[in-house]
């Protein structure tokens, strides 16, 4: 199980999930996870990646293209409480793995 935490933030969903837990999505595992046809719904989707990452987090678009982490996320990181909190599946993980493993051999 994966847990993420959903922020409504005015009219937008922000997902905050910690890709240090044995996972971190890339571009196609962030699109599945941030649909709302197939995924949980998000609008943007923030990463924890901790040191390795100059800024500690990874921020995604709902259509998985990686942006610049914006005054509003780093607001947002610093509230205590999530309005949801989700427990992701080890199926759907496993399908978030496999989403961005197609990519990757498809590149290859």
């Amino acid at each position: 199980m994966l847990l993420v935490r959903l922020y409504r933030v005015e009219d937008k969903e922000v997902m905050v999930m910690d890709g240090t837990q044995g996972f971190m999505p890339e571009m196609d595992a962030v699109r599945l996870l941030a649909s709302r046809e197939f995924g949980v719904g998000a609008d943007r989707v923030l990463v924890y990646c901790g040191k390795q990452h100059k800024q500690g987090f990874r921020a995604f678009a709902a259509d998985g293209c990686e942006n610049e982490l914006t005054a509003a996320d780093v607001l947002l990181l610093s509230r205590q409480q999530a309005d949801i909190e989700v427990r992701l599946t080890d199926y759907f993980v496993g399908r978030m793995r496999q989403a961005d493993a197609e990519k990757l051999a498809a590149a290859c």
